[in-house]
């Protein structure tokens, strides 16, 4: 069970919004601490990023590694629609913190929520809770693609 438990309210509200802002607080000071080190070293480098997209907390799980969503959103209480909402409230959250850093800063941030489809059973949905499939994987390098093009206009 991963660490995600501390996250949400047990039995109902969702994302604790106290704790939730705490891990995004951390993940804000590591991607500013990059920014210092890109901008010490290779001040003229651009960063991208992205900021996933919904996943779908079904306990479907990679050969190599157990379902990391469900299982602590269950221990708190939570269905799977309720499980959902949570799921992209984070990942709302997440897009708006890199919103915010992408500002001024040599900082391109790729926006990938809503490119995969919240159903397991198609192309462009979730091959699991991590992953999605190949179609899906390639719709997401094609964001990639066009923000770098966008970068490097007339060299990819």
């Amino acid at each position: 069970m991963t660490n995600s438990r501390f996250y949400v309210d047990y039995g109902g509200g969702g994302l604790d919004k106290d704790r939730f802002q705490g891990l995004l607080a951390s993940v804000e000071a590591s991607y500013k601490d990059l920014f210092a080190l890109r901008d010490r070293f290779l001040p003229d480098t651009p960063i991208f990023a992205h900021c996933y997209d919904y996943a779908i907390p079904n306990e479907v799980h990679p050969i190599f590694s157990g379902p990391w969503l469900q299982p602590p959103l269950h221990f708190a209480g939570y269905t799977y629609s309720q499980g959902l909402a949570i799921v992209k409230d984070a990942i709302d959250g997440f897009h708006q913190l890199l919103s915010k850093l992408a500002d001024g800063r040599n900082f391109i941030l790729v926006d990938t929520r809503g490119t995969l489809t919240r159903d397991a059973s198609r192309p462009m949905g979730w091959a699991n809770e991590i992953h999605p499939y190949t179609a899906g994987f390639t719709a997401l390098a094609h964001k990639f693609l066009v923000a770098l093009q966008g970068r490097f206009p007339g060299r990819i």
